[in-house]
């Protein structure tokens, strides 16, 4: 919930008088044509776990998650909501906090976390845990925290032990809260007040700088839209270029697939992730983009899409790591294409899927539905790769072709509708799709599932298969 001084939806708080803003950031690449975009990568990583994931008990839910982080002193408290376990036990991970109080329900609670786990005692079937903390700052190379030399968090996949205390598995949603102190002088932090709905728990997220706002617009359903770049050299040209199709994406996605769930705002923020600042970050209602494709069209597209996909219907497990990726880079060429924006599939086909089919390069080829439920580590597994991301969109797309791209419209969006602020599998996904099609074709969809998700090899004729979709 928002603090009750926090008025605006999306909160961008600004630290004394503008300064210096230092030395200027190296130029992008040129800005993408509506015929040629900007090169997409996968949602940036961790460069290499340094806090080992712990996995707490899966039959709690956490609920709803205040935090109030003060960035100066590295020190926060995080008010959280929660049903314990069959055995009345709430687990938190907090392995890389170092924590300086405990309570459950107002009482005191003894600091004892083993392997970095938090382990309490709830009185009832409900209980709220108040946990004061400090968290680390991170240094540039470690990327999975609070990283005060580059004014940004980074969480994702399941080092959200690094900032406040949680549960990281992604079967457990949580609605967050967020207020910042400490900012720096000069500063402007860009996070939101709150996620307004369940989402994983790397959704929360802060962006330190000398930002600047661009609005962008409204949708039809009355969702305001607005870009955060920093005050470099050509940072309003990136910002209107990446944005350019924004809106309309973004009012395709809640008109034919359902109403956005993180609140009645969405913002874009251009993040310094250093000389690897490429790709994007899902933290809903607010996403992170790298300042080197702030100007790139579908990046910015894929992370707003994140919110029907990836957050807005969470993975079961990281082995349907597919379900989101895989479905929103198609949602992202479909709605581009609906709204008279650039064909992304000769472009995914001829950059991505090519090197994924024939492991040029450095890219990999797995098969990207395998099964098992978090039985991989995501980072040190060849599941995150850029073929998750483009076989994923291919079996969609020839799914369209088939049954036609309405109807697999209507599938995607019973289906978000059904499942949204909740986790699925992409086997749930494959069932709901086959629902939605005339039992004629059914033999090859389920083709189709064989071919693109469950076979390592790529299908025959791949490159032809997925450049072209049907009118």
């Amino acid at each position: 919930m928002p603090k009750p001084f926090q008025t605006a939806w999306m909160v961008v708080l600004s630290a004394c008088a503008a300064t210096d803003p230092g030395s200027p950031a190296p130029e992008p690449p040129a800005p993408p044509t509506e015929t040629s975009p900007a090169t997409p990568t996968p949602d940036t990583p961790p460069t290499a776990p340094t806090t080992p994931p712990t996995a707490p008990a899966t039959a709690q839910d956490l609920q709803t998650i205040d935090l109030a982080l003060d960035l100066a002193a590295l020190t926060a408290t995080a008010a959280i909501t929660a049903r314990p376990d069959a055995a009345g036990r709430i687990t938190l991970d907090v392995s890389g906090l170092t924590v300086t109080g405990v309570t459950v329900d107002g009482a005191p609670q003894p600091i004892d976390a083993p392997q970095g786990l938090l382990v309490l005692t709830a009185p009832g079937p409900a209980a709220t845990v108040v946990v004061d903390y400090q968290f680390p700052a991170r240094g540039p190379g470690a990327f999975d925290g609070w990283m005060p030399e580059r004014g940004v968090t980074f969480l994702w996949p399941d080092f959200c032990a690094n900032l406040y205390p949680c549960d990281p598995l992604m079967s457990d949603g949580v609605t967050f809260g967020l207020s910042v102190t400490g900012i720096p002088a000069g500063a402007t932090a860009v996070y939101p007040s709150s996620t307004y709905g369940d989402g994983p728990a790397y959704l929360p997220a802060v962006a330190v700088g000398d930002y600047l706002t661009l609005p962008l617009g409204a949708t039809t359903a009355g969702t305001t839209l607005s870009a955060y770049y920093l005050d470099r050299p050509a940072g309003l040209d990136r910002a209107t270029q990446g944005t350019s199709w924004l809106v309309a994406a973004f009012d395709f996605f809640e008109q034919t697939y359902g109403p956005y769930g993180f609140g009645p705002t969405y913002g874009t923020v251009e993040v310094d992730w250093g000389w690897d600042s490429w790709g994007g970050m899902e933290h809903h209602p607010i996403s992170h983009v790298g300042m080197f494709d702030f100007n790139d069209i579908e990046v910015q597209v894929h992370e707003a899409g994140h919110g029907w996909y990836g957050d807005g219907v969470r993975i079961a497990c990281w082995e349907d790591f597919v379900l989101s990726e895989g479905t929103n880079t198609y949602i992202t060429a479909r709605a581009l294409t609906a709204v008279g924006g650039p064909d992304l599939w000769p472009y995914y086909v001829d950059d991505f899927l090519v090197p994924s089919c024939e492991t040029m390069g450095g890219y990999v080829n797995p098969i990207v539905m395998p099964s098992g439920c978090n039985d991989i580590v995501l980072l040190e597994d060849d599941l995150w790769s850029l073929a998750t991301y483009m076989k994923g969109a291919c079996y969609y797309g020839e799914v369209a072709d088939l049954i036609g791209a309405d109807a697999l419209d209507a599938a995607i969006a019973s289906f978000y509708q059904d499942h949204v602020h909740g986790s699925a599998t992409m086997e749930e996904m494959l069932t709901r799709v086959e629902a939605f099609t005339d039992p004629a074709d059914l033999p090859a969809v389920r083709a189709l599932a064989t071919d693109w998700l469950q076979t390592e090899a790529c299908p025959v004729d791949y490159a032809a298969r997925c450049r072209t979709r049907a009118p």
